[in-house]
């Protein structure tokens, strides 16, 4: 198979920049595009002075890539309800695969009006299929991939394993870094507001919450209820997901972690603790998840603690991941 041509919506933001990364050293893939809203006619070594094979690629407008017909991939990483309010200006053909790290097609229709109050095209929502690749179900249909958002992929590789034994209610609470809010320009993400400061943000209302219980329901039939405390850590990248699950029979902490090794078995990037629990330092610049658990003392409840790289397993690394599953390559190719 020839190498496969690729571009990026959305090249200049933090996604864009590690998928431009990843994708210069993947032995299966040559850029042939980098858009994005601004900041065009520079060069891809503007953006990392360290690419060895696309240093020369010029940034142009998103839009441009409608021009681009022989391009195999396509990764969107622009902001939330461009791709879907903008979705024919693109001209993206059939035969193309569209991986969007939005999420903008993550939802179903009842509930993407409620949290995020945007209309869809119901004909365009349809194309794309919502991947978790550890915990995908169902057989690839499709080359519009919809990409996980980096708390939801924390939380539900946290949860799925114990999907026949876990009681509905959840509580969840989940500290990241500020680039899971992209070049933001909102006071609480600049340095003077986060440095030395951690504070809680949308308590109960964020939005990777529906997509984790949509994700459970849709694929393992299990209904739950999350209440999801997410909180801003001083720090650039990085996510630690602490989910207080109660179980409906006695098990142990050994069983436990014994049902998590066994859900996993085979899979590249999750790795299952025999003891203590992980930080973020343990998978920062991976795509790995780690997951660690406690037993609360006297109760059924378990803390489980899930570890991931925001910008990588959350976001660009995962849709590279998405990528390689399509196209038969190994899972862990360039990653």
């Amino acid at each position: 198979m020839d190498k496969l041509k690729v571009g990026i919506l959305g090249s200049t933001g933090y996604t864009g920049i590690e998928l431009l990364k990843i994708l210069d050293k993947h032995p299966k893939v040559t850029i042939k595009f980098l858009g994005a809203n601004s900041n065009t006619k520079l060069k891809a070594q503007s953006l990392f002075s360290g690419l060895k094979n696309s240093p020369n690629v010029s940034i142009r407008n998103n839009y441009n890539i409608k021009n681009y017909k022989d391009i195999d991939v396509i990764f969107s990483c622009m902001p939330q309800g461009e791709l879907s309010k903008n979705f024919s200006k693109f001209k993206f053909n059939e035969d193309q695969c569209l991986i969007d790290l939005s999420a903008d097609f993550r939802l179903p229709e009842n509930l993407n009006k409620k949290w995020y109050g945007i209309g869809r095209k119901k004909n365009i929502y349809k194309k794309f299929q919502y991947i978790l690749p550890e915990l995908n179900t169902k057989k690839i249909s499709t080359k519009f991939i919809s990409n996980p958002g980096c708390y939801a992929t924390s939380i539900a590789l946290a949860i799925a394993p114990l999907s026949k034994v876990l009681s509905s209610e959840i509580i969840i609470d989940s500290k990241s870094g500020i680039s899971g809010a992209g070049k933001n320009i909102n006071i609480q993400y600049i340095f003077n507001e986060a440095n030395e400061n951690f504070s809680i943000y949308n308590a109960g209302e964020h939005r990777h919450a529906p997509e984790v219980e949509n994700l459970i329901r849709v694929n393992y039939k299990k209904k739950i209820n999350i209440f999801m405390v997410p909180q801003l850590l001083p720090i650039t990248r990085g996510i630690l997901s602490n989910v207080y699950v109660t179980l409906k029979r006695n098990i142990t902490e050994s069983s436990l972690k014994d049902i998590f090794t066994t859900f996993y078995k085979d899979k590249n990037f999750i790795k299952i603790l025999n003891s203590g629990l992980p930080s973020i330092k343990d998978v920062v610049n991976t795509n790995n998840c780690i997951i660690g658990m406690k037993k609360i003392k006297n109760t059924q409840t378990y803390m489980i603690t899930s570890v991931i790289d925001n910008l990588l397993k959350g976001a660009s690394g995962q849709a590279v991941q998405n990528m390689n599953l399509i196209f038969g390559f190994e899972e862990n190719l360039g990653l």
